[in-house]
């Protein structure tokens, strides 16, 4: 009951006076309380009924109302023109923003309302900044209750308005426990009557918030008789982007309220669901003449702040309302509009967020804080569909602007990544220590215009003088634009005249086909790093070049073996040849054949053709492959082929080998151990790109 109040001492002059706001264009036809106080209660009343939730309150909100007023305003204009009644007026406005809770809907059904969560904060903040300044605005511009600024009774309101704002902010110290906002409004109230000023004294200086009448019921739309092909030649532009405004901010609030019950109150919840559910029952209310209730976030946090995830907190929040609406036309007419507009004032301060008020913020991260104001200033002064648009644009220069400052993923500029070509010791000693010449950048994100430019200017940047290779990574870029496309090209020439060679690795078909001459492109970063590789070797000397002797069959696997146990040892090798593209072994053959490249290249990969699969290493002339069957006798591991042309091997079966070792036992315990060798070095280079990996 205490959580229930608590929220409902919010309610009840927000709702109230939003609803006064909302319906003052029919005010001369139709009781002004009736109709306030029944969208204030019967819409929240059917929600909690409807689809209860633990902790949940659902109220009228200010942006839904606000923006029944703006929709009910602009069918108030088209009346005099289509000659439309109060009752004809009300069914626009409702069908209106039935069409809003049918946008909402569909954001729910096609599971949209996730894409909400990637509008950056300051389009977020700058909408609920901008729907709060507009409050304080709308207020000063009716001088507070009194009609206009220019009324002679305007600075009596502004005062009133004041003490509510005031003295509700001082007992906000002891929110929610203390019903601020409601106690203010009763306090100014019972002030201006006790003073005497109300009719008496000095005359009639605090307007109503109502004109004194008896009770009513709703006032049902008249769907009858409207020329609706005229009012949408005439109007339908700005009321459907009024609806869609409507949707999107309505379901932004309502899903990142649903965030914060599952990560702060442990209640999980569908919020494709919830959106569905509230939409439909919106539509009911709003073909109704009523102002749609939705999920209220400020009135919920209350009762959880004092009841946690209470069931019962909810429905006597409904309960009071129904009970607010049912005497209110007796009590209501003796409120001034002034303390009114005093709540609705606070409510517009508190519905900017406190970080838009923070120095310490817009000293922190000034371009957010000014793009919120931003997005606030044209909501409040333009009104939402501009308000829309400048939110849009703000969206996308965020998104952009982000894209560039993550395009680059990870920067590499001390050699360490290798590929996955397998080279002798000899090699392997040169390259090493000049890896460091060999700068790798890994892009990510759709490259454009300005992330392309951005990139070209880091790469340039962070390049040192040592470095004389290049490799742009762009497996995780899934488009290129043609002006990105120009980009690269440029930053390609210009690092060819700096006389650094570069090239591109994993671009997608369709930028590959547009990438031109001039840009050097690999299929992977294995193939780059592998060329780079190449033209590093090309650098060493020819006299520190190891010569290849004529008929070397066993390559590194014959260093230190004596030459007649080496003869032998060759005479037991059988030759053979292997197209392109032709397979050597697959994963899970039982043979146990050790094998030596004499000529060509031949890849090892998961899955044969390599292309399905992932290459595991390349082994080229001299080097040995097939080792671990041959160690310890299981099935091989892999799949082994000639992928970028013929190849030429010799092959030493097992049991020959064993032959062998049994008349040279000292040569084939140099020999095994010349292949652990291998084994650890290999261990060593897949250790390295493990970690590179996962880093």
């Amino acid at each position: 009951m205490a959580a229930a109040w608590s929220a409902a001492a919010v309610t009840v002059p927000h709702a109230v006076g939003l609803g006064v706001l909302a319906f003052a264009p029919l005010a001369g036809s139709h009781s002004l309380a009736a109709l306030a106080l029944w969208s204030a209660a019967l819409p929240g009343l059917l929600l909690t009924l409807a689809a209860p939730r633990a902790g949940v309150v659902y109220a009228p909100t200010t942006v839904v109302a606000l923006l029944f007023a703006a929709v009910l305003a602009t069918a108030q204009g088209a009346a005099p023109s289509l000659n439309l009644s109060a009752r004809q007026v009300l069914a626009v406005a409702g069908g209106t923003v039935a069409l809003a809770c049918v946008f909402q809907w569909l954001l729910g059904v096609l599971r949209l309302a996730a894409v909400a969560r990637f509008l950056p904060i300051s389009v977020t903040h700058g909408f609920a900044a901008g729907v709060g300044l507009l409050m304080v605005l709308g207020q000063v511009r009716n001088g507070f209750g009194s009609g206009s600024l220019t009324d002679a009774r305007m600075p009596w309101h502004a005062l009133a308005a004041l003490v509510v704002a005031a003295l509700a902010w001082w007992l906000r110290r002891r929110w929610p426990r203390m019903p601020g906002l409601l106690t203010a409004v009763a306090v100014v109230a019972l002030v201006v009557a006790l003073a005497g000023l109300w009719g008496a004294g000095l005359g009639n200086v605090f307007v109503a918030a109502v004109a004194p009448g008896s009770f009513a019921g709703p006032l049902w739309p008249d769907w009858s008789g409207i020329p609706w092909l005229a009012l949408a030649q005439q109007h339908g532009q700005p009321l459907v982007v009024l609806a869609l405004l409507m949707a999107l901010v309505n379901s932004l609030e309502i899903l990142v309220f649903n965030q914060e019950l599952e990560l702060d109150h442990g209640l999980r919840g569908n919020a494709n669901a919830a959106l569905r559910r509230e939409s439909l029952l919106g539509a009911l209310c709003a073909l109704a003449g009523l102002i749609p209730a939705s999920t209220s976030a400020s009135r919920s946090r209350i009762v959880l702040a004092q009841a946690g995830p209470s069931r019962d907190a909810p429905r006597w929040h409904a309960a009071i309302m129904l009970g607010v609406s049912l005497t209110g036309p007796w009590w209501l007419h003796w409120v001034p509009m002034a303390s009114l507009a005093g709540g609705l004032v606070l409510a517009g301060l508190l519905q900017v967020p406190r970080l838009m008020w923070s120095p310490a913020y817009a000293r922190k991260s000034s371009a957010t804080w000014a793009q919120s104001w931003l997005v606030a200033l044209v909501f409040a002064v333009l009104g939402g569909v501009a308000a829309l648009v400048a939110g849009l644009v703000v969206a996308t220069f965020v998104l952009l602007h982000d894209s560039a400052a993550r395009v680059l993923r990870h920067v590499r500029l001390d050699g360490e990544l290798r590929s996955r070509r397998l080279r002798r010791t000899a090699s392997e000693g040169w390259i090493a220590p000049r890896m460091n010449q060999v700068a790798v950048f890994e892009l990510q994100g759709v490259m454009s215009f300005g992330v392309a430019a951005h990139m070209a200017e880091q790469v340039r940047q962070m390049l040192r003088p040592r470095h004389r290779w290049v490799i742009l990574d762009a497996a995780r870029v899934p488009a290129w634009d043609s002006t990105a496309m120009a980009q690269l090209r440029a930053l390609m020439r210009d690092l060819s005249q700096l006389g650094v060679a570069a090239a591109v690795a994993g671009l997608d078909p369709q930028a590959s086909a547009h990438a031109g001459e001039g840009v050097r492109a690999f299929a992977d970063l294995d193939r780059a790093l592998e060329w780079a590789e190449a033209a590093i070797l090309s650098q060493r000397p020819v006299h520190q070049r190891p010569p290849r002797a004529r008929g070397d069959l066993l390559g590194e696997l014959g260093d230190g073996v004596p030459h007649a146990a080496r003869v032998a040892l060759e005479s037991l090798l059988v030759h053979q040849a292997v197209p392109a593209q032709a397979v050597v072994f697959q994963a899970g053959d039982t043979d146990q054949d050790l094998l030596i490249v004499q000529s060509g290249h031949i890849t090892l990969s998961t899955l044969w053709p390599a292309e399905r699969g992932m290459r595991l290493a390349t082994v080229g002339p001299g080097m040995v492959f097939g080792e671990m069957a041959f160690l310890n006798g299981m099935p091989r591991s892999a799949c082994a082929g000639a992928e970028r042309g013929a190849a030429r091997l010799v092959r030493l079966a097992r049991a020959d080998f064993d032959t062998w070792a049994h008349h040279h036992p000292e040569a084939a315990l140099n020999l095994m151990n010349i292949l652990a060798q291998m084994a650890a070095r290999r261990l060593a280079v897949t250790t390295r790109q493990l970690r590179a990996v996962l880093e």
